[in-house]
């Protein structure tokens, strides 16, 4: 059975939200709640995705208390999860047969990406929101370090580039691909995969790649590193 880490009790992760969201917002009302899951699955294949969505809730608009929705995993029937959204990590998990856990890098809600791109842009950032960003980046390696993943995919070319814009300025530490590591990029000692995955971010390319036979490849060359890797 795999063990699980239940991030509010291990991590404390409601009371670094809480501080992140306090400090970026202070008095103002009306704010949308930070989102996380109380508990991943460790020692798994975890994919990084960028934020949750935002969807209808009058509760997310009450204050900065953050909010915990359930685990997304491979332990759920893929038939009970209703998102299409989460069926390509399914699928994946079942081609590579490994146990797999989702994670964002990012915990405040939106459903349109290029609000993101737009705010957290390298090249205009500064100030508050740098600082806000690399507080929610931080916090999420800090949860990584303890889930231990077997391999971090990045799902999505958003969150390369947030992660990749601040390495620096947080003090990460790379190690790339050579003989002696097996060739297996890593960032404060965790394995990634990142050049073969970022097209899962978007699912038109996904479901293309999964029917057309000329990107057939992608989905193929995905499974392919999941595994070296892992047994790397």
């Amino acid at each position: 059975m795999s063990e699980v880490l239940n991030l509010r009790e291990e991590l404390q992760v409601d009371q670094k939200l809480e501080k992140i969201w306090s400090q970026y917002f202070n008095d103002e009302i009306n704010t949308i709640a930070p989102l996380y899951q109380e508990e991943m699955i460790k020692n798994s294949v975890t994919f990084l995705s960028l934020n949750p969505s935002l969807r209808p809730n009058n509760d997310a608009l009450l204050d900065f208390k953050p909010q915990t929705y359930p685990m997304i995993d491979c332990k759920k029937d893929i038939k009970v999860e209703k998102i299409p959204f989460f069926h390509k990590f399914y699928e994946i998990g079942e081609n590579v047969k490994q146990p797999w856990a989702l994670l964002d890098l990012l915990y405040e809600r939106d459903s349109d990406q290029n609000n993101l791109e737009l705010k957290y842009n390298p090249k205009t950032i500064s100030g508050k929101d740098k600082k806000f960003l690399q507080s929610q980046i931080k916090l999420t390696f800090e949860i990584l370090e303890k889930l231990n993943p077997k391999v971090v995919v990045v799902s999505n070319s958003g969150t390369e580039k947030f992660i990749h814009s601040n390495l620096s300025d947080l003090g990460f530490i790379q190690e790339f691909p050579n003989e002696a590591n097996n060739f297996i990029y890593r960032i404060n000692r965790i394995p990634f995969i990142i050049n073969e995955s970022k097209f899962l971010g978007s699912p038109q390319w996904y479901n293309r790649s999964k029917k057309n036979d000329n990107d057939k490849w992608r989905i193929e060359k995905l499974n392919n590193e999941i595994l070296r890797v892992i047994n790397s």
